[in-house]
């Protein structure tokens, strides 16, 4: 649904860059922490797409484009109207 890249705290020495990204399942909006694994890119080029996730207490889990089972975990949660059947 949507991406946004977290601001870095000045104390922080890495460069690694996070992300807040919104998945919607059903009529349920989850935010999720995207910390990208070292030397990949690309995050911020993902609003829209859709793909299966399996959805837990905490996390949520998704393969990547390589078929590997990532985790991340569910910072909020709400509940959506429906697209009336879209």
């Amino acid at each position: 649904m949507a991406v946004r890249q977290r601001q870095q705290d000045a104390t922080k020495t890495g460069s690694t860059a996070q992300y807040d990204i919104d998945v919607r399942v059903g009529n349920t909006l989850y935010t999720v922490l995207y910390t990208p694994p070292p030397g990949t890119y690309g995050a911020e080029f993902s609003a829209g797409i859709q793909m299966m996730v399996l959805v837990g207490a905490k996390t949520i889990t998704y393969n990547d484009v390589l078929g590997h089972s990532r985790n991340v975990p569910i910072l909020t949660r709400k509940t959506v109207p429906t697209n009336g059947g879209q």
